[in-house]
């Protein structure tokens, strides 16, 4: 396969060329998040990419989140690109109306469902097939969720809210946020695997903690440097929340940009007692020194669907067996088993 000119210079620079499409599993059902909840204010769109499609995230006059595939059923426009100001060829932004987002060329508007409600010059009758895919969208935790299956069935389990964001003497949310050159399964495995501890965050030990798994749920115990513990409880693939006792709280929603990219997102509280400095030190640690040293080997590894493992390597396919249950996959396959 040819490269393009960028991909070319990478390759000079680093000796690296890569090898991709080494993830054969394809984008997990679950609650993914598609924006902050302070991106997007009433009557606004905005324009994402996940689970390997065009999306636009919109707001109601009143405030409520719709997600939807982003190209209209009519002649294909992007919903939430429209004309820009007079005499410039820059893009405008997309438009909503009432519930509806409005499609900026010819003005068909579609519900939160994605089904057209209104062709606005045309007296007959709107077509069945004249809607778009719409993914069930929440906001919680400072997020706003979109529900993805791949056979798009409907939700088939919630997520809970995290209370020390509506308490006051808890200070919240604050995002960190970064892009990663891998599956959603990958990234998550990384808890799974405490070797790792020891040779990329310097560790002086391999850290011992408890998992046990049940049902979708993944609940973990571990200790931390300074001598105390967390607590860690993983709700589906790529969701979950961690606790460190009178210290920090944190929701960790990483979503499928495709079967190959993800974005993680951390949104952290803190107590209040505690001050910002102390706070935003407590942040740094977890988003910064937590995560920098894994993002490297992220991005320059394959994913083995039977990898080569040896005794004290974790329970990494236990790990995968669990993370199976979140995926579509043809009868009799045994990818996720590795």
């Amino acid at each position: 396969m040819s490269m393009t000119e960028a991909e070319l210079e990478r390759v000079q620079k680093t000796g690296i060329k890569g090898v991709r499409n080494t993830f054969t599993l394809p984008v997990p059902n679950g609650w993914f998040g598609v924006a902050q909840s302070d991106e997007i204010g009433p009557g606004e769109v905005c324009n994402k990419h996940y689970f390997g499609q065009d999306l636009v995230v919109y707001r109601t006059e009143s405030g409520v989140p719709h997600v939807l595939a982003a190209y209209c059923a009519h002649l294909g426009a992007h919903l939430g690109v429209g004309p820009g100001a007079q005499l410039s060829r820059e893009p405008g932004p997309g438009r909503v109306s009432g519930d509806c987002i409005a499609c900026p060329f010819h003005g068909w508007r579609y519900d939160g469902t994605g089904r057209c409600v209104e062709i606005p010059y045309s007296e007959g009758r709107i077509p069945e097939n004249a809607r778009v895919r719409g993914f069930p969208a929440i906001e919680k935790n400072g997020l706003i969720l979109a529900w993805h299956h791949l056979e798009s069935k409907p939700p088939a389990w919630d997520l809970p809210d995290l209370p020390e964001f509506a308490d006051p003497d808890w200070v919240g949310p604050i995002y960190t946020d970064r892009y990663i050159d891998t599956s959603l399964q990958d990234v998550t495995e990384n808890d799974q695997d405490t070797v790792h501890f020891l040779y990329v965050h310097g560790t002086e030990t391999i850290p011992e903690q408890e998992t046990r798994f049940e049902g979708r749920t993944r609940y973990t115990v571990g200790p931390r440097r300074d001598g105390g513990t967390f607590s860690r409880e993983t709700l589906q693939l790529g969701y979950g929340v961690l606790r460190v006792p009178d210290s920090v709280a944190f929701v960790y929603a990483s979503s499928p940009v495709d079967e190959e990219h993800t974005h993680q997102r951390w949104v952290f509280a803190y107590p209040r007692s505690i001050g910002d400095e102390a706070g935003r030190e407590i942040i740094d640690a977890f988003s910064k020194s937590g995560i920098y040293h894994d993002i490297p080997i992220w991005n320059h590894k394959v994913y083995k669907d039977r990898p080569l493992l040896v005794q004290g390597d974790g329970r990494i396919m236990e790990y995968r067996r669990w993370a199976r249950q979140f995926y579509t996959l043809p009868e009799g396959s045994d990818t996720a088993e590795g």
